[in-house]
């Protein structure tokens, strides 16, 4: 089955979903990001069928998210390194865990914890506003019409949702 192109909707979510949200593409950007960079490594720390795993390298490279570099050429082997733009999707993550340790865990606990480099302590994903450093919930942000606002393809009513609640 194809994947739905969700490029063209006129939501941040959607277009974010269409780089990043494809089945096994959270668990490889968590790979890249505890510094597992070649393929193999990646293919059998996720027990991925290695097309699946090259198409999702694929995507995320297309979409400017990983690069790829040459560490061997006889076979010819490349390692994938997180661009700036991938690093950037690492508050994303962190929030994903945060929400799995505290609903899905289990009684044993969460199976890694970060810790935070500077100060030494187990770290969590939380959002703050970035003004005033508060935490963002749902019951503390409201919506507002952006700049790129319009009607579309998978907006067609949120924009009268948003209205509503002002």
């Amino acid at each position: 089955m194809a994947k739905a192109d969700l490029s063209e909707i006129v939501c941040s979510i959607a277009r974010t979903l269409d780089a990043v949200g494809e089945r096994w593409t959270p668990l490889i950007l968590r790979d890249l990001f505890v510094g597992m960079t070649r393929f193999e490594d990646i293919r059998r720390d996720l027990g991925i069928a290695s097309n699946v795993l090259a198409a999702r390298l694929d995507t995320l490279r297309a979409h400017g998210i990983v690069e790829s570099r040459v560490y061997q050429t006889n076979p010819v082997r490349r390692e994938y390194l997180l661009t700036a733009k991938g690093r950037e999707l690492y508050p994303v993550l962190a929030t994903l865990i945060a929400w799995g340790d505290k609903w899905s865990a289990g009684p044993e606990g969460p199976p890694v914890v970060s810790v935070h480099r500077p100060c030494g302590r187990h770290a969590s994903g939380v959002v703050v506003c970035e003004e005033c450093g508060e935490p963002l919930t749902a019951e503390t942000v409201r919506w507002e019409p952006g700049p790129g606002a319009r009607r579309g393809p998978g907006t067609m009513l949120v924009g009268d949702f948003i209205a509503a609640a002002e």
